[in-house]
């Protein structure tokens, strides 16, 4: 008589895994992120000081607080892939749509980044507006998502070489699509 082996887990099953395993310490109930291609290329990371959670790729430079970000995340063989997180003072009870529709934001974000514009959109997070914008010129991409909680306008700047854009534009955009500013 022999005894029988478990089923051996499928690849899918293990992505399927990791992913929901980043929901989880994401506070999110879509755990896609990871199953659409990023696991193993981010981690989860939160502030609780500044507030805010957002996956993180895997193996870059972390840079703590400047003058200039929050946090910082650069790519250790190219460096000009790199995301960055602003944490701004505001009025408080101030909201994203007080500074304009998302189309009015990335007007204004293209044009004193003497960039085009490539899409923008809103969202409801967790109950928050969020504004996202894309813009490119002939160097960089670079997405830029926007949101007001607890008096602070967060800022993330998600930048890549434009000749790259193609082969990152999933993690790129996964990443800016994990940004929630609350815990």
């Amino acid at each position: 008589m022999s005894a029988e082996r478990p089923a051996a887990a499928s690849r899918r099953d293990v992505l399927l895994g990791i992913a929901g395993t980043i929901g989880v310490a994401l506070g999110s109930s879509q755990p896609t992120l990871a199953a659409e291609g990023l696991a193993g290329k981010v981690d989860p990371y939160q502030d609780a000081q500044k507030g805010f959670k957002i996956l993180k790729p895997s193996g870059w430079n972390e840079f703590s607080a400047s003058e200039n970000f929050d946090v910082k995340w650069q790519d250790i063989i190219n460096p000009v892939e790199q995301i960055t997180v602003i944490t701004t003072p505001v009025t408080k009870g101030k909201t994203v749509a007080d500074i304009g529709t998302s189309e009015e934001v990335a007007a204004k974000l293209s044009k004193s980044r003497s960039m085009e514009v490539v899409g923008s959109s809103s969202k409801e997070n967790q109950g928050i507006m969020t504004y996202v914008v894309e813009m490119k010129s002939k160097s960089v991409h670079q997405i830029t998502v926007l949101a007001i909680n607890r008096s602070k306008l967060y800022t993330v700047n998600i930048t890549c070489p434009e000749n790259r854009w193609s082969k990152r534009e999933k993690l790129m955009k996964g990443i800016a699509e994990s940004f929630v500013p609350r815990l």
